[in-house]
């Protein structure tokens, strides 16, 4: 009997079945198609990602007026950065929004999606509110207290476009493109970022006093596209799944649960295209599985039990009746700081790679780059021209412009098996050379006037430029990439959420420490500083990041099984292999291929090294158990 096509049309048919497994066993699953997944990104999410970046750029290209006109200068005619509170206060303004996002995007993410039931579009709405009206208040304040509060608004959007947008494109896309669909998102801040210095040049010439406030305005028209398209994209199947029974059991014809079921089968309608004979209804019960499967996972873990009797439960339930049951805030952040496991280190995962893309110091040319910039080409002179700042904008624009156009490349090794490690294995070692060597360029013989000469901060910028290139082909996308996968469906929000919190927290201080440490360490010491910080970063990265690639977003939960603990060493292991690679191919050269080089025991993935010891593990203890057996046989014998 043939199968029965799946359409639009099947919708009437779905109003008499009021159990997921039904739906499934109706219409089992076939191929999804990918193109339509990359359509409705490239349709709907552009925006978002665009209006994060311009945001950005608004205010790196604002600093140059802006806290003059608001009472706040920092100029002096010295020659070196002058520190007072204005200083402080600048560096303030640039990092508030991070910090309000931080804590607010913590505070409200997980409710707005949850309690208020926004759901993820909802929230994305919300988040786009906040963003339109801080660009516009932001550029009609004349008191500096007033704009604090705006930026406040600001950084509680940007959080929430943050979390929810990853969270949504990982719930979306195959698996085989969810690295190549998720890289878009740094893609597009990239090219928002790009866009606002295009507008930031456009607008300052003409009304050089007052171009501050063009420039926060311009930042509204990415935000208000953003509201326009996100009421047309389809909401996440997989959060209309979760909620159909997310609450107490309801009964088997309950009219809520069965909206619910239906709109998420619809929403997978639109997102794999109702031109292809998409069997929906079969990948709405695996997803609809796969939750149940976590959702014990989950609970054994807060109950610590891990007897065969538990585990065999959870394999005998029926996944044709059972439902989603609500795990409550505090439970769910037991299990990422408390409870030791998979979730904990999934937090581990996500916050190492989050923090590590403040430590690589790229926020420090995103935020600040004219004040940067000022002090390499001009030598921090303050009194700078109209011209001159025409120059620092044109600097700052070709830095953002590079950004966006080399994340391309991330697009398609991404999805490589083991890709996501692997492009932050070759990012962090470039990134600290490229900081190193635009720090020595800074101390060439100076000119007469005690100002770079010209070889010099050409030198200085291409380095910056090559240091630019290995962020966006590696720490760049790959951040928001892991931190959006590593958590389980049940636990997905609360865990970017918090991810989200330790970038922002650590942007935030990063906005405000920036002027202090220029003027306390100098420009040569502050690169030498980012460039050690780079291999600090990428020795946890490599440390708590798990293998992934194009796996299924559970097998990426799967990984993250392994004991820190026994990755910790694990790392130095392999570190010491490799760093030894060139020495010991070189001494059997002939006799090694370059794959069996290196000093100890060949190493393989950390799962397969990690079962191994424990198999090890368990057989001692096996071999004791027998000692002690056979000791007490002897004394019984004895007595």
């Amino acid at each position: 009997m043939p199968t029965p096509e799946l359409t639009a049309s099947s919708l009437p048919e779905l109003v008499e079945i009021d159990n997921v497994a039904e739906i499934g066993t109706k219409y089992p699953l076939n191929k999804v198609t990918e193109w339509h997944a990359e359509k409705f990104y490239e349709r709907y999410k552009l925006p978002i990602e665009k209006d994060v970046g311009w945001d950005q750029a608004a205010m790196a290209g604002a600093a140059i007026e802006m806290m003059k006109t608001l009472g706040k200068s920092t100029v002096t005619r010295d020659s070196d950065i002058d520190l007072n509170l204005n200083t402080w206060i600048l560096g303030i303004t640039v990092g508030v929004p991070f910090f309000a996002g931080a804590i607010l995007g913590l505070i409200l993410t997980d409710p707005a999606t949850r309690i208020l039931r926004f759901g993820r579009r909802g929230a994305i709405c919300l988040a786009g509110i906040f963003s339109f009206v801080s660009v516009i208040g932001s550029a009609s304040v004349n008191k500096w207290h007033h704009l604090l509060g705006f930026r406040i608004l600001l950084g509680a959007g940007m959080a929430g476009k943050a979390s929810i947008v990853p969270i949504l494109l990982s719930e979306t896309s195959p698996k085989n493109v969810r690295g190549f669909l998720l890289v878009f998102w740094q893609l597009f801040v990239a090219f928002g970022l790009a866009a606002g210095s295009v507008a930031n040049m456009s607008v300052y010439q003409l009304n050089i006093g007052s171009s501050w406030r063009y420039m926060f305005i311009a930042a509204f028209i990415p935000a208000l596209l953003l509201l326009s398209l996100i009421l047309f994209s389809p909401e996440s199947p997989r959060w209309l799944l979760k909620e159909s029974g997310a609450s107490e059991r309801r009964p088997t014809h309950d009219p809520l649960r069965r909206s619910l079921v239906q709109d998420a089968f619809k929403s997978l309608l639109d997102l794999r295209g109702e031109s292809v004979p998409v069997l929906a209804a079969g990948e709405l019960f695996l997803m609809h599985k796969r939750l149940i499967d976590e959702q014990n996972r989950l609970w054994e873990a807060l109950a610590h039990s891990t007897s065969s009797a538990t585990k065999g439960a959870s394999r005998l339930s029926d996944p044709l009746t059972e439902v989603v049951k609500h795990i409550n805030w505090w439970q769910r952040v037991s299990l990422m700081l408390f409870r030791s496991g998979a979730t904990r280190r999934a937090h581990m995962a996500a916050a190492a790679v989050m923090i590590s893309q403040q430590l690589c110091g790229i926020n420090l040319i995103a935020f600040l780059s004219d004040v940067f910039f000022r002090y390499s080409f001009f030598h921090g002179q303050d009194e700078t021209t109209p011209h001159q700042n025409v120059q620092l904008l044109g600097a700052s624009l070709g830095l953002m412009l590079l950004n966006c156009l080399a994340t391309i490349p991330a697009l398609f090794i991404i999805d490589r098996s083991n890709g996501r490690r692997r492009v932050l294995n070759w990012s962090f070692p470039c990134m600290a050379a490229s900081l190193l060597a635009s720090a020595l360029v800074l101390r060439a013989p100076e000119q007469s006037l005690g100002r770079p000469t010209v070889s010099a901060i050409v030198g200085h910028y291409v380095f910056l430029a090559m240091f630019v290139v290995a962020y966006s082909v590696g720490e760049g996308p790959a951040a928001f990439v892991i931190s959006a996968e590593v958590f389980p469906l049940v636990n997905r929000e609360l865990g970017m959420s918090l991810a989200v919190y330790w970038n922002f927290m650590g942007a935030g201080l990063l906005a405000v420490i920036s002027p202090w440490l220029l003027s306390v360490l100098g420009q040569f010491w502050l690169l030498m500083l980012f460039a050690a910080l780079n291999m600090v970063a990428w020795f946890f990265c490599v440390w708590l990041i798990p293998n992934t690639g194009n796996e299924d977003l559970e097998a990426v939960y799967d990984r993250l099984s392994i004991d820190t603990d026994y990755m910790f060493f694990f790392t130095f292991r392999t570190s010491f292999r490799n760093l030894t690679k060139v020495v010991d191919f070189c001494a059997h050269f002939g006799r090694k291929t370059w794959k069996e080089s290196g000093w100890g025991d060949p190493i393989e993935d950390p799962v397969t090294e990690f079962e191994k010891s424990q198999s090890r593990i368990r057989s001692n203890q096996s071999d004791e158990g027998s000692i002690v057996d056979s000791n007490e046989s002897r004394n019984i014998e004895r007595s």
